[in-house]
C-alpha cells in the first residue's frame, strides 16, 4: 500500500543523502551528536516512509535519542592505536 508519493518519497531519499555521513568525513564527523542524530533520525524516516517498517524506525529514533542524551559517544576504531603498540 502507498502512503506517500512519489515526490515526498524523492525529498526524503534526497534529505537522507545529505545527512548521511559519508566515508571521507566520518572520522571527522563520527562524534558529533548532532550530526549523528540527524543522520539516524533521516534513515528512521526512511524507513518509515519508504517501507513502513516500524520497527527500524522506532529502533533509528531510539539510537538518535541517545546520541542527544550522550547516552551514545565516539569509540576509537578497533584498528587505529595498532601503531602504537610495542611489538
Amino acid at each position: 500500500m502507498d502512503y506517500w508519493d512519489k515526490e515526498t518519497i524523492k525529498l526524503v531519499q534526497c534529505l537522507n543523502g545529505k545527512l548521511t555521513i559519508d566515508h571521507s568525513k566520518w572520522h571527522k564527523d563520527k562524534g558529533n551528536k548532532y550530526k549523528r542524530s540527524a543522520e539516524l533520525i533521516s534513515a528512521g524516516l526512511c524507513q518509515l516512509i519508504i517501507s513502513c517498517n516500524e520497527k527500524d524506525t522506532i529502533e533509528y529514533m531510539e539510537e538518535s535519542i541517545k546520541w542527544l542524551k550522550e547516552v551514545n559517544t565516539d569509540q576509537p576504531c578497533p584498528g587505529k592505536n595498532h601503531l602504537f603498540k610495542a611489538n
